[in-house]
């Protein structure tokens, strides 16, 4: 009887170490910034994987003057200025989301997404297996501007989830999700801009590009910046669950004052910050929040939303409170290098 006891109690134990809910949420950090080195480029004459110039697709807008855009789909939803050389022009279509970057009337990035989007020469979850026929891929590129030479280096990790391709004047980032290998979001870039964002990391020669953290920006700009950003992770997080075939999330001012506030201290850490104590749901509860299925995301030091989703798509945890089923409320927060979303089930949102 003992001896039985004691494999009851064993039993439990073992239970809640491998089952129960964490009462921290990671922090997912960008792992390309802390790869940027300065060192001698070795220009090696090699078998060119480059392609075409685009004749299809949004892609083909990359340098054009911005009337293009507003000629095919009229006035944006939303402009407002990023953390980069351009504004960001917003266009928000049935079945077709689209960023696009505009510096000086020209156009320097589109980032794409929305099944019906046309982000030729694929398509929005198509099997991303024929990127990797032909050997479209580069692994490591060259850019020689002005300034001087810079080359990235993508990781096998980068090359499974943020793929890139080059075409004659762009490069084409393409987003994987790595669960299902399908194609889920694309960019198109300007070469000056994709050195701009740095999203791999990246060797140079020549000017540094500075990239400094979003925390020494903390001013009134930032504040007009992120408050549109984090309506852009509200909606591309809605976009992410319909094209997995989920409902789409209200938003709650309640759970995003809680959010915000909470990147707001994370940012003003003397250090870098890799979990926090899951003290939020007591802040809720405190607030009238009747809630279940409480999670949450936090990311560091991406160099924007497209790619703060992306990663979390391709992180298992995160994954899974960005498209859990049980959930129907979210709220978020930027501040500094701090992404913050918050998802729960709204109780009182469910139907009598």
């Amino acid at each position: 009887m003992i001896k039985l006891l004691f494999i009851l109690l064993g039993s439990i134990f073992l239970f809640y170490l491998f089952y129960s809910p964490s009462s921290k949420f990671d922090i997912l950090e960008n792992p390309a910034k802390d790869k940027v080195s300065h060192k001698q480029i070795e220009k090696k004459i090699t078998h060119s994987v480059k392609q075409p110039a685009l004749t299809e697709g949004i892609g083909q807008y990359i340098g054009k003057p911005i009337d293009v855009m507003t000629n095919k789909f009229g006035y944006p939803n939303r402009i407002y200025s990023s953390n980069f050389s351009y504004r960001n022009f917003v266009y928000k279509l049935k079945d077709a989301y689209y960023i696009v970057g505009v510096k000086d009337n020209r156009i320097k990035m589109i980032y794409a997404t929305g099944k019906d989007a046309d982000v030729a020469p694929y398509e929005i979850l198509s099997p991303s297996g024929k990127m990797f026929d032909g050997s479209n891929i580069v692994s490591e590129p060259i850019i020689s501007t002005q300034d001087g030479d810079y080359q990235f280096q993508l990781s096998e990790a980068d090359i499974k989830t943020q793929a890139l391709v080059e075409y004659e004047g762009l490069f084409m980032q393409v987003f994987i999700d790595r669960f299902t290998g399908k194609i889920m979001a694309v960019r198109y870039l300007s070469p000056d801009t994709l050195v701009e964002m740095q999203p791999y990391a990246m060797s140079y020669n020549g000017k540094t590009i500075e990239k400094k953290l979003k925390d020494e920006v903390h001013r009134i700009e930032e504040i007009a910046i992120n408050s549109n950003e984090v309506l852009t992770m509200f909606e591309l997080t809605n976009t992410m669950r319909e094209l997995n075939a989920l409902e789409p999330l209200d938003t709650n001012e309640i759970i995003n004052h809680t959010a915000q506030f909470q990147v707001a201290k994370l940012s003003n850490e003397k250090q870098q910050v890799t979990s926090v104590e899951d003290e939020i749901g007591s802040k809720l509860s405190a607030e009238g929040i009747d809630y279940h299925h409480l999670s949450q995301n936090i990311a560091y030091n991406f160099e924007d939303v497209p790619g703060v989703i992306n990663s979390w798509m391709n992180s298992v945890e995160h994954r899974n409170n960005l498209l859990n089923k049980n959930i129907n409320a979210m709220g978020g927060g930027i501040s500094g290098s701090y992404n913050s979303l918050i998802f729960l089930e709204d109780l009182s949102l469910k139907e009598d």
